[in-house]
């Protein structure tokens, strides 16, 4: 039996362990370096002398493996001999779609030997996520044993679509609107694929009850109805759009909402009053897969909506939308394409029914709301007010039957707790939000019940919760709430190593100053955002925000990965600005970035710019009985900063830690981190 090496990144190690135990099975000699295991039979342990003992070199080619200079050395020593002994065989398994943007930045020479071969060798080809199945395994078998497989070589993929290459969404026809659409899965979606709150329909911005008093009065009148505040949505909407399109693969949109936002219906309707050129650069975004449209509610399979009286209001932009259906295909996903039934009220009602369970929690809320202690009891009391309620409506009927749980949603919700009921000449309070002032907390409760119900239906993606971009400190607690954390337990001891090295220079500083005006949101528009899109830069910098959210939740402390993330992105706004943007700059603004630490409700904002380095701590609470969650952030601004045009950054903030503390409680936790900045780092504390 031949000896057989297998060269390989640790990011797929999974993949090139599966590979190894299936050849073991076949009686094969293997040798694979997993964390220095040596699974091969009296084989040297040098991973020099090993490759030189194989027969067969097995080379995983992924998006992770070209950029490791061992590997591409491996692979270079390994054609070399490969040309000088016929009995010597390289075969290359090759993971997901191979992109030329893979090989950027590496060695020009070795890189470029590995593409040249790639282009006419054989090759087993792996799903993206590397899935060890029977028919790529037997076709390694063939290749071992001398029988090609591809004699065409592996081919570059350069096309612009962002299904993950794992999937293969299926191609539906509708013959009634002689038209195709994709239809999609959570298996299909990209790894950073986002599901953005702020472009939910009912999603209500805090500037709107917290910001201007003329806003907020025209609101709590006549809802999201207003004019005043439909002209704030728009621009709000348009924002949190681009930031989604500019930092991840793809995005999940809700129909409702692309029918109802008055921003999104500009992109497609014919009076929208945005450029040709605009309205083509959206299209193509649902035509490639960049934007994701989820079929929500309603008993439909296409992405078309019919023309019912309960749309009366919105005929105008269904009769735009239909149009634009028929003229690209669209990737579409619904829950459940074989049964029409919304899973996600089941876990809805079981969320109501156990609202007031988890006192630590609604501590933790109460605090993050600023309530006093006896509005905190009156707090606790709607939380078991609502659970009682949501139980008798869910679970009983006046006849004494059971009623049926999955027919409860947030519009019962809101009907209950938040708005008013419907009159003759009002609109609908449920579609507009208008406020019943009688109702208790009805503003709290919409808050933490449409963060609930948004990062449910993210889970049900297998998606990111892209939280808004004008979120508060202090309310950072309630949008993570309901997301997943890691179990990788993290010490203050590692976080002020990891300080100390990445504020030893200015790197980060100097690049983001390089970015200039275009940090600003609003010089961008969807044209651009779409050749921002197709850069390769682009593409280099969402793998590597894949990475970084892949790393997060097993992180071992280093903040190297933060500078080479800001340096891909402002070459990506860099690249995109050369080609032939010139609009007029007038804005100026201080390079500074934070790094955002929360630990149970409680907020620390690590802030440094080109004068100052400041430290500013946010109310909150730390659970007193378990590990307290803990989340690192970073972000490109100045997150103290009172200017209106503070949070108008082109840059979302990257998580990059998703874990627990190394011990109970987190005032010491906190104190520790604090102390080790001002003292050792030069930091101020600002109150």
């Amino acid at each position: 039996m031949p000896k057989i090496f297998i060269s390989y990144s640790h990011q797929d190690s999974v993949c090139a362990r599966g590979i190894a135990r299936f050849l073991l099975r076949q009686n094969y000699d293997v040798w694979i370096d997993v964390e220095k295991l040596v699974t091969g039979q009296k084989w040297a342990t040098s991973i020099d002398a090993a490759l030189k003992k194989a027969d067969v070199v097995i080379a995983l080619i992924s998006r992770n493996s070209v950029r490791r200079p061992e590997v591409l050395r491996e692979v270079s020593e390994a054609l070399d001999r490969a040309e000088q002994d016929e009995q010597f065989k390289v075969l290359f398994v090759v993971i997901g779609n191979v992109h030329a943007s893979w090989f950027a930045g590496e060695d020009p020479a070795i890189a470029g030997k590995v593409i040249d071969y790639l282009k006419k060798v054989q090759f087993v080809q792996l799903d993206a996520r590397g899935s060890i199945t029977i028919p790529p395994m037997q076709n390694i078998l063939r290749a071992i044993n001398g029988k090609m497989l591809h004699t065409d070589g592996v081919r570059f993929q350069d096309t612009t679509e962002y299904i993950y290459e794992a999937g293969i969404p299926e191609k539906v026809y509708d013959n009634e609107a002689e038209n195709a659409f994709y239809r999609v899965r959570s298996s299909d979606l990209a790894p950073s694929t986002a599901f953005p709150f702020a472009l939910d329909n009912q999603w209500l911005p805090d500037d709107i009850v917290n910001g201007n008093p003329e806003l907020t009065g025209e609101f709590l009148r006549y809802g999201f109805g207003a004019e005043k505040v439909q002209n704030y949505l728009e621009k709000y909407q348009l924002k949190n759009l681009y930031l989604a399109l500019m930092h991840t693969r793809q995005i999940v949109l809700n129909r409702a909402a692309i029918l109802n936002s008055r921003s999104l219906q500009k992109l497609y309707c014919r009076d929208g009053g945005y450029s040709e050129n605009e309205k083509k650069a959206f299209a193509s975004l649902l035509q490639n897969g960049s934007i994701v449209v989820f079929l929500y509610g309603d008993k439909e399979f296409t992405p078309y909506i019919a023309e019912l009286p309960q749309y009366e209001t919105m005929t105008h932009a269904i009769k735009e939308w239909n149009a634009l259906c028929k003229k690209v295909s669209i990737y579409c996903i619904r829950e459940n394409w074989e049964k029409q039934m919304d899973r996600h009220k089941q876990e809805f009602v079981r969320e109501c029914t156990t609202l007031a369970l988890n006192s630590e929690k609604n501590q933790m809320i109460a605090e993050c709301f600023g309530f006093g202690e006896a509005k905190k009891e009156e707090f606790f009391a709607v939380l078991k007010e609502i659970e009682m309620t949501v139980f008798l409506q869910t679970h009983i009927s006046g006849t004494g039957r059971r009623a049926k749980i999955d027919g409860y949603s947030r519009s019962n919700f809101y009907k209950n707790f938040i708005v008013g009921k419907k009159s003759s000449e009002d609109a609908d309070p449920v579609l507009n939000c208008i406020f019943d002032s009688e109702k208790p907390f009805h503003q709290e409760l919409k808050k933490i019940v449409d963060v609930y119900y948004n990062s449910m239906l993210a889970s049900f993606f297998n998606c990111t919760a892209l939280i808004p971009s004008d979120i508060r400190p202090e309310d950072t607690f309630i949008y993570q709430l309901y997301l997943d954390h890691g179990v990788k337990e993290v010490g203050p001891d590692e976080l002020e190593y990891a300080f100390s090295e990445f504020f030893q220079e200015e790197a980060v500083l100097k690049s983001i100053k390089e970015i200039g005006d275009d940090f600003y949101i609003q010089n961008w528009d969807m044209e651009r955002i779409v050749n921002y899109r197709n850069g390769i830069h682009w593409r280099e910098y969402i793998e590597r925000m894949e990475y970084v959210a892949n790393r997060a939740i097993h992180w071992e402390v280093d903040f190297s990965e933060v500078k080479n993330l800001v340096e891909l992105f402002v070459s990506s706004v860099r690249s995109c600005s050369e080609k032939g943007d010139n609009k007029k700059r007038s804005q100026e603004f201080v390079p500074a970035y934070t790094f955002r630490l929360c630990i149970g409700s409680k907020v620390l904002d690590v802030v440094c710019t080109e004068n100052v380095r400041k430290l500013k701590s946010y109310p909150g609470l730390f659970f007193a009985k378990d590990q307290n969650n803990l989340s690192i952030q970073f972000l490109i601004g100045d997150s103290t900063s009172k200017k209106s045009n503070a949070f108008d950054s082109v840059f979302l903030p990257v998580k990059i830690f998703n874990g627990k503390t190394s011990s109970l409680g987190g005032d010491a936790y906190f104190d520790e981190i604090r102390n080790f900045l001002t003292d050792q780092c030069d930091f101020l504390t600002i109150y």
